[in-house]
């Protein structure tokens, strides 16, 4: 025969949760708030923001299909200079482009938009960055591109 053990647990009361009072949760709101004001003041830009994106290659045409079959990308080389325009596809997206490279090599530049390219590389100048390519208007695009003091290179776009 087995014999049962008893319990030595003690029986939970369970009692019901009173709804906060209306002070209460006023309090709540209000502690959240900040919070959230804080999230969107830091959503807004705070200076010149990324307009372009851009890969340069010694192969431009290579990264042209490459891209094209690796996200899915329509890659618009339909230009004189057979520059690729890539479309974002979406509203949070930056549109972008495959072309070739000035120097040997590849890589990728991000453009910020600038109100005035000579004022902005005489700045990056006093900072510690270099020029690489000086003000240049493309035509359809005013823009320069420069090293910061790490060596990185990046792209300013005017207006």
């Amino acid at each position: 025969m087995s014999a049962k053990r008893k319990s030595t647990k003690k029986p939970v009361k369970k009692t019901a949760k009173k709804p906060a009072p209306k002070a209460a949760k006023k309090a709540v709101k209000k502690a959240a708030a900040p919070k959230r004001a804080a999230a969107r003041k830091a959503s807004k830009p705070s200076g010149p923001q990324i307009v372009h994106w851009e890969i340069q290659s010694q192969s431009p045409e290579t990264l042209h299909g490459f891209y094209a079959d690796l996200f899915g990308w329509d890659v618009d080389a339909n230009n004189p200079m057979k520059y690729g325009m890539v479309a974002s596809g979406g509203a949070d997206g930056i549109n972008g482009g495959i072309g070739g490279s000035p120097v040997p090599g590849s890589r990728v530049v991000v453009y910020a938009n600038v109100p005035n390219i000579d004022a902005t590389l005489a700045r990056i100048a006093e900072l510690g960055g270099a020029t690489v390519m000086p003000r240049t208007d493309l035509g359809m695009v005013i823009m320069a591109i420069y090293t910061d003091p790490e060596g990185n290179t990046m792209g300013i776009i005017e207006g």
